[in-house]
Order: structure tokens, then C-alpha cells, then sequence
């Protein structure tokens, strides 16, 4: 609860007697900005002042800030649409600072060092070393760059604020709700048809349309958008959404009111809808896979299967445009045949992908070790998919795989280091969860979820490049959160045993 009087006592400087000035002069620059025409600027420069405050009076304000930011884009919708400065969207991370100093100069904490962070350091080691060779160095060190923000400072910051199974169930909660807000504006935006808003930047439309199947009377076929939401891409869209679903069932699972059961199914619902309207095959994919997980893990029973079953078949019903984008599925296998029937059929975005597909299985063969540098792989697609032959493109195209992209710009050195870190944090999460998975359901569960939603990443990624990677290591720096939580959790429990078999052995000695 914020109070003003123990706000003062922890930081005396507030008590200052030039802080009546420096508020009369900051009130004198916001009525300046918003003469000058400024007025979203002065807003959100008022607004980052006074959160800044809350987040003094409660540092774990700012986890959650981050993450909701992080997750709804905010900060790159706000430059790119609103004109804000780039320095103050960048900043954004500096919020976790505040949690930070309070767990380690307050609460005299030591550092969270992760056993996922060796390696990721290595995956950094080996993406320096191949931009060092790149022939297109200036990409390349760009690249490096962002990982360095996105992902190894992402990833300590998160681990090292996040340390508590309640801060960790606040933050879970941060972005359900980032989720349900995006999802709920892209099921609003489908039904009233209005995609020539972007509603701020939160509903973003992609460019892609393609045939509903439906036909008007008066202008013939009927064309379907494909929403892009918050990130201004279909696929990558639906991908991050989906990563949501674990998460908000989990919680259904795990809540104890009745309510808070209830907000967390809708804002699975909405996430899950927000989805399915970017009307991703891959999506699709990784949920299927989902639901087979979870039934195998036994945490989805037959009737409930029946269940999800009816609300997909309703679901197709209500968006039978989806429907008709994964029946074009069935031909993909068809495609490795010899024959030329099945080639000829298929739909151009699937020759596009096979084909850039393998233009980086090629440059990853020529380049088998350190690769052509992190970010570089279109600079090669040209050349390389000519070799291919189905559907080359005339612009610089991504390789659309996750492993395939990863080994072409960083060869076989960085793509081991990549498996490292999955496998460093997943077998993390799988030990968590049966070690808990009786004493303590809540942990487990929480391992069950963030493992769910980084196995629907890794699904999703057979047809997605490594792009937009502050979403792959946000849920990578939670899921080391819940495996530091599982291990001071066991500790706990180890030195509760030893101090109570202690006065057992002194009276055995006596």
C-alpha cells in the first residue's frame, strides 16, 4: 500500500527542499510541451513520474510494468505511433532497477545466477565471434547488439527481480491480462470489420488478405485480414498469443476463487481468439501438439478433450475462414513426392517457405561452423534459393525456421548453444515439476505452464525465424524464475528437515 510517510522515511531526499521547486518547474515544462503541440508527450512524461513514485513505494510495481510493456509492445507502438522519443521507449528496462536495488542493498540479497546463463553467455561468445566474420558486419553487430538488451539483460534483470512464488504469479497474471486487453481488441476488431484502425497500435492489420471463400452479391469474393495485433505481423502474433494459453489454464487450475478462476479463463479465451485470427496454420500446429502434451501429462482428461474439441469445431463454425486455410495443410507432405502434380498445387506462401527453407539448410552447408553472421541470412537468400528452384522471391527473404535460421547465422556452434539453453531450462522445469508435483502443486504447476508455452514456441518455430526475441527470452528468464523457486523451495525444505532432527540426535548422544 502506498504511504506517503514511510515513502519518506525510506528515501529522505523526497523531503528536499528544492522539491517544491523542482515540481513547479516540471509543471511549467508540461504546460510548455502541450503548448507546443506535445500533448501525448507531456502526458506520458506526467505519467512516468508518477509511476516512478508508486514503483519507489512498491519496487515490484515495475516487474510488472516491464512485462505488461514488454508484452503489449507498448513502448515500440509508442515511438513508432505516437511520436514519443526512442531514448524513452528503450528505457523501459530500466524500471527493473528499482526491484533490483531492493532485493540487493535493502534486502541484502545475493544474485540470481542461473544455471541458463552459461549458456546463453556462449550463445552470445558465438555470435560476437561470427559478426567478427560476417561480410556484413554493420548487420551483424546490430544483432549482436539487440540480443545483448533483449536477451542476456532481459534474462538477468527478470531472474534476479523475480524470486518469489507470488511475484511470480503477479507477473503470470501481468500478462494474462496484456493478452486478454490485445486479444479483446482483435476480436472487436474482426466484428466490427474495422481494419482500418489500428486502434493506437494495439490491433494492427497485416498486410496479408486472403479469399474468405464467402461471396458478396455486389463485389463478388470476400476477402479476410489477417490481424496482426500488437506486433504488426500475423504469424508472430498468433505465435505470442498462444504462448499465453498454458499460462491462463494453468491458472484456472490453480486459483482458489472462484473469480479470479473465472478472469483467467476469459483471458485465455480472448488470447486464444486473438490467435486464431491471425489465421496461422503454424498456430494451429503448436496447440494441437499443446493439447497432446497436456493429455499425455494427464493434466487434460477425455471429457475435457471432448470438450476442446467442441469449441474448436464452434470456433471454425464462427471463423470458417480459418477452417479453410488449414485444409491446405493436407497437401504439405505432398510436396517431398517426385512428382510435379503436387508442387504445382500447392499455394504460393508454402513453396515461398520450403524455399527459403532450404536456401538456409544450404548456406548453413557452407558455412557449417560459425555461419554467415547473426541477422545476414537474407543478404543470401537470392543467391541460394535460385538452387532450390520452387518460388523465389524478388526482395531479401528470412529463412521462416527457427533452427534453420539460428544455423545459418551462427552454424553449428551457435545453434548447440541455442539446444543448450532449452534443454539447461526445460529439464530445469521438468525436475521442478516432479519434485513438486505432490508436495507443492502450485510450483509445479507454474513449471508446467512456462514449459507448455516455451514447447508451443519451439512448434510454432519450425515455421518462424528468430525474430522479435525479447518475447522467446522473457518466458525463458520466467521459466529459470520457477527453477530458481523450485531450488530455494527444496533448500528451505532441506534445512526445515536437518533443524528438526537435530534435537533427535543430541538425545540419542545423551
Amino acid at each position: 500500500m502506498f504511504q506517503v510517510d514511510s515513502l519518506y522515511q525510506r528515501y529522505p531526499a523526497l523531503r528536499s527542499a528544492m522539491l517544491i521547486p523542482m515540481l513547479l518547474i516540471g509543471l511549467v515544462g508540461m504546460l510548455g510541451l502541450i503548448m507546443l503541440g506535445q500533448a501525448f508527450l507531456a502526458t506520458a512524461i506526467i505519467l512516468t513520474a508518477l509511476l516512478t513514485l508508486a514503483i519507489l513505494a512498491w519496487p515490484e510495481l515495475g516487474t510488472l510494468v516491464v512485462v505488461f510493456v514488454l508484452f503489449t509492445n507498448a513502448a515500440v507502438i509508442a515511438v513508432k505511433f505516437h511520436n514519443v522519443p526512442s531514448l524513452i521507449g528503450a528505457a523501459l528496462p530500466a524500471l527493473l532497477v528499482f526491484p533490483l536495488a531492493t532485493n540487493l542493498v535493502f534486502r541484502r540479497e545475493k544474485l540470481v545466477v542461473s544455471p541458463i546463463l552459461l549458456p546463453i553467455f556462449l550463445f552470445l561468445a558465438v555470435q560476437v565471434v561470427s559478426a567478427l566474420f560476417s561480410d556484413y558486419k554493420g548487420t551483424s553487430i546490430d544483432n549482436v547488439q539487440t540480443f545483448v538488451l533483449e536477451g542476456l539483460g532481459l534474462f538477468f534483470l527478470l531472474t534476479n527481480v523475480v524470486r518469489t512464488p507470488e511475484t511470480l504469479r503477479r507477473v503470470t497474471w501481468a500478462l494474462l491480462i496484456a493478452g486478454a486487453l490485445i486479444g479483446g481488441l482483435s476480436v472487436y476488431q474482426q466484428i466490427t470489420k474495422t481494419f482500418d484502425n489500428t486502434y493506437w497500435g494495439f490491433a494492427q492489420p497485416s498486410e496479408a488478405v486472403f479469399n474468405a471463400g464467402a461471396k458478396d452479391a455486389i463485389t463478388g469474393a470476400v476477402n479476410q485480414w489477417r490481424l496482426a495485433g500488437q506486433i504488426g505481423e500475423k504469424n508472430r502474433y498468433a505465435q505470442v498469443m498462444l504462448m499465453l494459453v498454458p499460462l491462463g489454464m494453468f491458472r484456472v487450475w490453480g486459483e482458489r476463487k472462484l473469480t479470479l478462476r473465472a478472469l483467467a479463463g476469459l483471458c485465455t479465451a480472448l488470447s486464444a481468439a486473438g490467435a486464431a485470427l491471425a489465421f496461422s496454420r503454424g498456430a494451429a500446429v503448436g496447440f494441437v501438439l499443446m493439447l497432446v502434451i497436456m493429455v499425455f501429462m494427464r493434466y487434460i482428461k477425455i471429457y475435457q478433450v471432448l470438450l476442446i474439441a467442441l469449441g474448436l469445431y464452434l470456433l471454425l463454425l464462427a471463423l470458417p475462414q480459418y477452417r479453410d486455410r488449414l485444409v491446405s495443410l493436407q497437401g504439405f507432405s505432398a510436396l517431398f513426392s517426385d512428382g510435379t502434380e503436387a508442387v504445382g498445387s500447392s499455394d504460393g506462401a508454402t513453396l515461398s517457405r520450403l524455399t527459403e527453407m532450404g536456401a538456409a539448410g544450404l548456406v548453413f552447408l557452407d558455412h557449417p561452423v560459425i555461419g554467415v553472421g547473426p541477422g545476414t541470412f537474407p543478404n543470401y537468400y537470392q543467391q541460394y534459393s535460385e538452387l532450390i528452384g520452387l518460388r523465389t522471391l524478388n526482395a531479401d527473404r528470412q529463412a521462416h525456421d527457427l533452427y534453420l535460421s539460428i544455423a545459418a547465422e551462427t552454424g553449428i556452434a551457435g545453434l548447440a548453444c541455442f539446444l543448450m539453453v532449452l534443454y539447461v531450462t526445460l529439464m530445469g522445469l521438468a525436475r521442478a515439476r516432479k519434485r513438486w508435483l505432490t508436495a507443492d502443486p502450485e510450483i509445479a504447476n507454474m513449471a508446467t505452464a512456462y514449459m507448455l508455452s516455451i514447447v508451443t514456441y519451439l512448434t510454432t518455430g519450425v515455421f518462424l525465424h528468430f525474430a522479435f526475441i525479447r518475447y522467446f527470452w522473457m518466458f525463458i528468464a520466467l521459466a529459470g524464475a520457477v527453477v530458481y523457486i523450485a531450488s530455494q523451495r527444496e533448500q528451505h525444505v532441506a534445512v526445515t528437515e536437518a533443524e528438526a532432527t537435530m534435537p533427535n540426535a543430541a538425545l540419542v548422544r545423551a
